[in-house]
C-alpha cells in the first residue's frame, strides 16, 4: 500500500458482479476532498473518480443515459 492509499479514508463501499465483470463503488476521502471512485475489474482494472461536489450532476446525466438504455432493452427486436 503506497502513502496515498494510507491517507485515504473510506466512507462507503459496495460492489456488483455483472457477467464476467465486477464493479466497485467506493466513497472515499483524501487530502484533496471526498469523491466517488468506480472501479471495473475484468482481467484488467479501470476506474473513474467523481468529486462529490459534482455527484448530483453526474447522477442526473447517468440517469438520463440509463433511461435511454432501458428504452432500447424494452423495444422489440433490440436484442
Amino acid at each position: 500500500m503506497d502513502r496515498l492509499e494510507q491517507d485515504e479514508k473510506e466512507h462507503a463501499s459496495k460492489h456488483v458482479d455483472i457477467e464476467s465483470k465486477r464493479f466497485f463503488f467506493d466513497v472515499k476521502e483524501n487530502h484533496k476532498g471526498k469523491y466517488l471512485r468506480i472501479t471495473e475489474l475484468s482481467g484488467g482494472r479501470s476506474c473513474i473518480v467523481i468529486p462529490l461536489g459534482g455527484i448530483n450532476l453526474f447522477k442526473e446525466r447517468l440517469g438520463e443515459v440509463i433511461q435511454e438504455a432501458e428504452e432500447l432493452i424494452e423495444s422489440p427486436g433490440s436484442m
